[in-house]
């Protein structure tokens, strides 16, 4: 509580506090000073001199004569005493008054130019409330209303209090005769109409019963000093709410422990960290470890700097995550009870940096690139080359330099054409198309090339940029890329995408003929024994030979397409259903004769399912399910048979069912199992990594192989729960090895494009890695190239987000899509998986070493790894290993196994351990 000041307490109101306070000073000496010393003097005089006069005299008349003068004599000496006492008395009592009068004086003085009002109060009665007995002559130079009406009105002061703080002063009021003692503060609406603050202090002043007297009261205008504080917290507040909304990070760290004192809302969010946790870091933590030196190296000239403002340039910063990102920093150093603290504003410069790494890059690009670049004048006159143009036209960029692109006209196209081209590149400002070209040498080839006009601020055309590419050696390549988008890649046949068109060409003629359309679905039995017993290479051959046979034994307006392994689906147009079932058992007929391949003999049979157009569907989808129903029939009725479609086929469709709600509950009953395929280097042979392949092993079915279940997993929904269970059980799997002491290698498992587009994907990945405890590096995700070319905004964001968790990424079973090469680009993944079904073609087939040959340069190209999987000959290595294929994977040097064989018979072969 705020007491009076010193002065104000020694020297109070001389008109109110001696009035209630201090008795009376004296007029006349007091009975003890005038009383005291004369009876003193009476008895020293009289025992005194009675003694003295018996000593002297012995004659008792002499003597009452003496003792009758000693009377006068006392007498006279007492009205002496007397009188010197008394104005010895009244000299102290005038001085005192004196003294006291130039007190009052002095004091009243003081108080008339004091901004403080003294005013005297008489406690509340029953009868009455408080009544102001004095107060101060200031009192209307102060409150602007005169002293006469603050004594006549009781209640004066409380009617011109603010109404928003009148139940705070009565409050104060009752606490006062409680305590003692008061100091509060209120709004008092002066004279002029102006609210102003007052600080109130009152004191009660009590009696020797300890009964209230009279309240002292000290009135002081603080409005300046309150509205100091006012602004202050208005600034403060304001600051805080600049601090807070403002869009880029900002926080508050101590120079000398580097701890935050406090973080804005951009901070938390850019960051990751809550405001908890920021209050127990320091600026270091924000920081990648390895630039602690620097760290304190900046933080030391900071220290020492006089300018306590500074910028920084551009530093990396790492958030919760772990990621980092690029920031500039502007500071400045200010005191705060005593402490150096620093105000940090941090902006983000990630984009301005990635636009000057693309820069760089562009540059690198420009000289590096494999397509020919070059820029011209607006006059269309060489500025610059790099080195690919002059690698492909043979002109070096001093040949060029000042010259048009007309000296590599080849005469294959007219001036019409070259009309155009100008035409439409001053129109659109871009123009690109094929051209024939001619090199230094005098060959002509054919290039793509793309002109775009640059302008200036003004639109002008300032610059032309031209990129080519020399197609010749491209354009075969290409007709064998458009054959691969419709055909199958092993026999040649179309594949679904083909299929699809011929399809509606057919069920049109069909429509408009009214006749019918057989779709036939021709399945080989029993080749997976085949395939088991003499290998996939001698597999792909009895396939190619059986797709040929088909294609001779059919109509031209026929289709024969290849679904997949030995599932092939063929479309016979005809008059009537019986004509259909003729052409059906000739091609079984067909199929059924022997094929001799090298010193094997091999009689096929086949199963076929027959659905009719319209009969039985409508749309392909309908009559492909129908046809495969049909199928299944004929295969259980013991195969090498043709099968229809009827009613009875729809017991397949129950039996999909039944095996969906088994696979509902197989993750429950622990029925799933991983297998492991180890992945190894094509050059030392050393293990590189491992594939988690998917078994389900059901109680009453068996092993159920993954190409009967997987389909009904994704089509139920399934595949995101199971998926995320291979992920997990997969790094489990890693962990246990890695525990028990075994070498571990990165493990492989595959994305389905149900999980790809599921948005918690990477919190999943997250928790896996969490819960294993392995690194992010010990775990990559196969995607397969459905998912690729997927050219979106979001595929191209999720494999970002999955590559900055330190994941690798790779292609599985490229090159067998239906898809563009261009997502390559713009995807963030780490290799390239050769798909087995061109692996096997190769040292005999020359389509497959082209394809293969193609895929790992591309590869390379692009900073890629290639792994080749379906590897079972040393030949094919040897051939991968001499086109520069990283990896492999098959049965040539270990098939897929269970977690105990492939840690007994893999992980220990491998020494030295490949991750420990």
């Amino acid at each position: 509580m705020v007491k009076l000041p010193r002065w104000l307490r020694r020297h109070p109101d001389p008109s109110a506090l001696a009035s209630l306070e201090a008795p009376a000073s004296p007029s006349v000496p007091t009975t003890a000073r005038v009383v005291l010393p004369f009876i003193a003097f009476g008895v020293a005089w009289i025992l005194g001199s009675d003694h003295l006069l018996d000593v002297l005299f012995e004659d008792k008349d002499l003597l009452r004569q003496l003792q009758s003068g000693k009377g006068i004599v006392f007498v006279l000496l007492s009205a002496w005493l007397i009188h010197e006492l008394v104005r010895h008395s009244q000299r102290v009592s005038a001085h005192q008054r004196d003294v006291l009068r130039n007190e009052r004086d002095r004091l009243a003085q003081i108080l008339r130019v004091s901004p403080t009002l003294i005013y005297a109060l008489r406690p509340p009665t029953a009868e009455m409330g408080w009544r102001i007995e004095h107060i101060g002559e200031n009192v209307e130079r102060i409150t602007g209303y005169p002293a006469v009406d603050w004594l006549a009105t009781p209640d004066y002061l409380r009617q011109h209090i603010h109404p928003d703080d009148l139940a705070h002063f009565d409050a104060s009021q009752r606490r006062l005769m409680l305590d003692g003692e008061l100091q509060h503060e209120y709004r008092f609406r002066r004279g002029d109409g102006q609210w102003r603050w007052i600080d109130d202090h009152l004191r009660v002043i009590f009696d020797a019963d300890g009964a209230p007297r009279h309240v002292v009261g000290a009135w002081l205008d603080v409005t300046e000093r309150k509205q100091a504080e006012i602004d202050l917290r208005e600034a403060a507040t304001r600051y805080q709410e600049l601090f807070e909304i403002n869009p880029w990070p900002m926080w508050v760290y101590d120079l000398e422990t580097l701890r935050f004192h406090s973080v804005n809302n951009a901070t938390v969010a850019a960051y990751g960290y809550s405001r908890d946790e920021f209050m127990t870091m320091t600026v270091a933590d924000v920081r990648p470890a390895n630039q602690y030196a620097e760290l304190m190296q900046r933080i030391e000239q900071i220290r020492q700097r006089d300018d306590p403002f500074s910028i920084s340039g551009e530093l990396q910063h790492k958030r919760k995550d772990g990621s980092l990102f690029w920031i500039e920093l502007s500071g400045h150093t200010f005191l705060r009870d005593g402490r150096r603290l620093r105000l940090v504003l941090a902006k983000d410069v990630s984009d301005r940096h990635r636009a000057d790494e693309h820069l760089r890059l562009i540059g690198q690009v420009f000289q590096l690139s494999h397509e020919g670049i070059f820029i011209t004048d607006a006059r269309g006159r060489f500025v610059a080359v790099n080195q690919s143009f002059a690698e492909i036209t043979g002109y070096g960029p001093d040949e060029v330099r000042g010259r048009t692109p007309a000296i590599l006209k080849s005469g294959r196209q007219d001036a019409a054409f070259y009309q155009a081209m100008w035409s439409r590149l001053l129109r659109d400002g871009r123009w690109e198309g094929e051209i024939w070209n001619r090199r230094k040498s005098g060959e002509v080839f054919p290039e793509w090339l793309s002109i775009s006009a640059i302008r200036d601020a003004s639109g002008h055309v300032e610059r032309y940029l031209g990129i080519f590419t020399d197609t010749s050696a491209r354009k075969a390549a290409d007709a064998r890329i458009a054959h691969l988008q419709s055909h199958d890649a092993l026999t040649g046949l179309p594949n679904a995408v083909l299929l699809a068109d011929r399809a509606q060409v057919a069920f049109a003629t069909a429509l408009r003929n009214r006749s019918a359309v057989a779709v036939l679905h021709v399945n080989i039995d029993h080749f997976g024994a085949i395939n088991e017993s003499y290998g996939h290479d001698v597999g792909d051959t009895l396939l190619k030979t059986l797709a040929a046979r088909m294609l001779a034994a059919v109509a031209p307006e026929d289709t024969v397409s290849r679904r997949g392994a030995d599932d092939f689906i063929v479309l016979l147009a005809g008059s009537h259903t019986q004509e259909l079932s003729q052409r059906a058992l000739r091609l079984k007929d067909v199929l059924a004769k022997e094929v001799a391949l090298g010193d094997q003999t091999f009689h096929v049979v086949a199963s076929i399912g027959i659905a009719e157009y319209p009969t039985d569907g409508a749309e392909l989808a309908a009559l492909l399910q129908a046809a495969e129903s049909a199928v299944q029939q004929a295969k259980r009725e013991g195969g090498d048979r043709l099968g229809f479609y009827s009613r009875a086929s729809h017991e397949q469709v129950r039996e999909t069912l039944a095996l969906e709600r088994a696979l509902r509950q197989a993750l429950g009953r622990n029925e799933l199992r991983l297998h492991y395929q180890g992945q190894f280097d094509a050059v030392s042979g050393a293990l590189v990594g491992a594939e988690a392949l998917l078994r389900w092993q059901h109680p009453e079915l068996g092993l159920v192989s993954p190409a009967r279940f997987i389909p009904i997993a994704e089509s139920s929904g399934l595949i995101r729960p199971i998926g995320l269970w291979v992920m997990n059980e997969a790094l489990r799997q890693v962990a246990a090895w890695r525990d028990a002491g075994l070498p571990v290698v990165p493990v492989a498992v595959n994305l389905s494009l149900a999980q790809f587009r599921d948005p918690d994907l990477r919190d999943h990945v997250i928790a896996a890695l969490r819960a294993s405890g392995l690194s992010a590096t010990m775990l990559e995700l196969e995607l397969t190239e459905s998912i690729a070319m997927e050219d979106s905004e979001h595929t191209i964001a999720t494999v970002d987000s999955l590559k900055r968790l330190g994941v690798q990424l790779a292609i599985d079973d490229f090159g067998t899509g239906y898809s563009s090469l261009s997502y390559l680009k713009r995807l963030s993944v780490d290799r390239l998986k050769i798909d087995q079904s061109f692996v096997r073609g190769l040292r005999y087939d020359p389509d497959d070493e082209a394809i293969v040959r193609s895929v790992i340069g591309l590869a390379r190209s692009l900073g890629l790894q290639t792994l080749a999987e379906g590897v079972e000959t040393e030949e094919q290595l040897s051939f991968l290993r001499d086109e520069g294929c990283q990896q492999i994977q098959g049965y040539l040097k270990a098939r897929p196994m269970p977690p105990e064989a492939f840690a007994q018979q893999v992980l220990l072969a491998a020494s030295p351990p490949i991750v420990s």
